[in-house]
């Protein structure tokens, strides 16, 4: 099977939340490990971590203001064609291994980009000179619609795979204080008001 790496995108700005979420304590870890252990979960060998808050050890976008696109671009640029990158989002603490790995499957399967149907994350996008090209084309874009990886995977003509219902709750993005409430509250088991 095609070698997978995981990205865990924490380069966001983090305006809704008013602090840094990638450094919020999820179990009594950052996030970011929180998410990157969740992907070694699912069985991906090496991950990868995008945001310059981290220093040396993650990666730096080299065109910055692009969004998710520019993490994506600071990864392939390390790694060689052929692998497969699976990018999560580092604010979405209730995303199950075995999803991810539902993933992996599928994109060793159809050779494709990767989506569940409705979610824009998690992603799988085999890299390659399709892949290369089309990140390039929409960095150096001034429509910063280009720049959403939803528009990478139509141009790369990914297929949207379905999703077991049961794990769709657990597709939360906490990008405010009130969702990582509820969040947290998921995660210890309580009932979560409507």
């Amino acid at each position: 099977m095609t070698q997978t790496i995981g990205l865990v995108l924490a380069g966001g700005q983090s305006s809704r939340m008013g602090q840094d979420k990638a450094r919020l304590l999820w179990q009594n870890i950052p996030l970011f490990q929180h998410m990157q252990n969740l992907l070694y979960e699912s069985g991906i060998d090496k991950v990868l971590l995008s945001g310059d808050q981290f220093g040396s050890r993650a990666l730096v976008d080299k065109i910055p203001g692009r969004g998710p696109l520019g993490g994506v671009h600071a990864a392939i640029d390390t790694l060689p064609d052929g692998v497969n990158l699976l990018v999560v989002p580092v604010d979405m603490p209730l995303l199950p291994p075995e999803a991810c790995w539902k993933l992996v499957l599928s994109a060793a399967e159809l050779g494709r980009a990767v989506i569940f149907e409705t979610f824009s994350l998690p992603l799988i996008l085999p890299v390659d000179s399709q892949l290369r090209s089309a990140v390039n084309s929409a960095l150096s874009s001034q429509d910063h619609q280009d720049y959403s990886l939803g528009r990478l995977f139509d141009r790369l003509q990914g297929v949207a795979v379905p999703l077991p219902a049961p794990m769709a709750a657990h597709f939360q993005n906490t990008n405010t204080p009130d969702e990582w409430h509820r969040a947290l509250k998921a995660m210890s088991g309580e009932k979560l008001e409507k």
